[in-house]
């Protein structure tokens, strides 16, 4: 069994390590991102360590064959971070301030706001490798960065709830009325980001009081 296997075991230390060291350096990112423009753009974040059932549950899903080596070679998300952040606008300068960050060396980007699932499903996706400095060496460990708005999480949540109950096949129509729900959470994006930036727009006339 893969959770018996030593290397394994090591490694998953490291996932831990990984995400400890992450959750720092974005918190960092975000408090100097505060300190510079006196906004704090991020609602909430979430970090995790996916569950060793969830990350053989993928694989086999991928059909490939399950040894500790698919295990780490295929699933990157083992380690993984949510920033939940206020408005459209905010995803792109966090995604931007990470892509430029000299704390981590960039794997893969997927803009899915661009360019959404089939499903409806949006988010801006960062792999990163994270150096982990050991005793004897440092070692790269990937991890996913998901970076959404509001909409996008609330969307992505309830998705998630409702296809938990449905079986494999999910009925064309609730698919359709996901990916429906999908487009009213983009719109409503689109809305609050014109708010935000109206916003902006007064803050910094000084003829507003």
């Amino acid at each position: 069994m893969i959770e018996h296997n030593e290397e394994f075991k090591k490694k998953f230390l490291k996932y831990n390590f990984a995400k400890d060291i992450l959750e720092n350096e974005i918190n960092i990112l975000i408090k100097e991102y505060e300190y510079e423009l006196g906004y704090n753009p991020v609602e909430h974040t979430k970090s995790r360590i996916k569950s060793l059932d969830s990350a053989i549950n993928k694989l086999i899903k991928r059909k490939y064959e399950v040894n500790f080596e698919n295990l780490v070679n295929h699933i990157h998300d083992i380690v993984g971070i949510r920033i939940v952040c206020s408005f459209l606008s905010d995803v792109y300068e966090i995604a931007n301030r990470i892509q430029n960050s000299k704390q981590f060396k960039i794997e893969n980007i997927n803009d899915y706001i661009k360019e959404p699932k089939p499903s409806g499903y949006t988010s801006y996706h960062i792999n990163v490798l994270i150096p982990v400095n050991l005793y004897a060496s440092t070692e790269y460990i990937e991890a996913e960065i998901q970076i959404r708005t509001i909409a996008m999480d609330c969307w992505s949540s309830l998705d998630h709830k409702l296809r938990y109950k449905l079986p494999e096949n999910i009925p064309e129509e609730i698919k359709t009325e996901l990916k429906n729900r999908a487009e009213d959470m983009k719109e409503l994006d689109k809305k609050m980001e014109d708010l935000h930036q109206m916003t902006i727009k007064y803050i910094n006339n000084d003829d507003i009081i």
